[in-house]
């Protein structure tokens, strides 16, 4: 793994068809966050449509991610969807652009809003650090290439479901810093 660069995610993107619009998520809330911007977000139990999670930066970039995810959920409007858990907290975005759409505008305007919604569940992303205006991503948050082992637990939900209960089956283990303590 050492010849090959920082990572800028680690985790698997599914696209769901039109009308998937109604996203709800336990986690960090309610607006972005990410590994290294995090302590400004609450654990909570958040929703809203996935157009609200897109932030119009001027420059088109990632944007709408959230952390310390336990569960999210996406449904349409006759209460169908999908839920979405792991054995470890996610990073979670939802879009109506590909992180290949967001690299290739120069300019908000530039953007063309896909009908289906982009669902990325990473274990892992890389930092934002603020090379723009200071230092880059801390050593702590990069994402250096090693093997990973992750198991994703995508579910269907029907109308009426609750993913409050259902994202409860999943328990995420204690990590292995806290293994020991208590």
């Amino acid at each position: 793994f050492g010849a090959l660069p920082v990572l800028p995610r680690l985790g698997v993107q599914l696209s769901l068809p039109t009308g998937f619009e109604q996203f709800c998520w336990l986690g960090r809330g309610p607006h972005e966050s990410y590994q290294d911007r995090k302590r400004g977000t609450a654990v909570g139990l958040y929703c809203g449509l996935v157009d609200e999670q897109y932030v119009p930066y001027i420059m088109p970039q990632e944007n709408g991610n959230k952390t310390d995810v336990r569960w999210a959920a996406l449904r349409n409007s006759g209460g169908w969807g999908v839920l979405a858990s792991a054995d470890r907290f996610l990073e979670v975005s939802v879009s109506h652009f590909t992180a290949d759409d967001l690299y290739r505008a120069l300019h908000t305007h530039e953007l063309s809003r896909r009908p289906q919604v982009i669902l990325n569940l990473d274990v892992r992303q890389l930092g934002l650090g603020s090379a723009s205006c200071g230092p880059g991503v801390g050593e702590g948050y990069l994402l250096h290439p090693t093997e990973e082992r992750f198991t994703l637990l995508i579910q269907p939900l029907q109308p009426g479901d609750d993913p409050r209960l259902l994202g409860r089956r999943w328990i995420v283990p204690p990590s292995p810093a806290s293994e020991g303590e208590g």
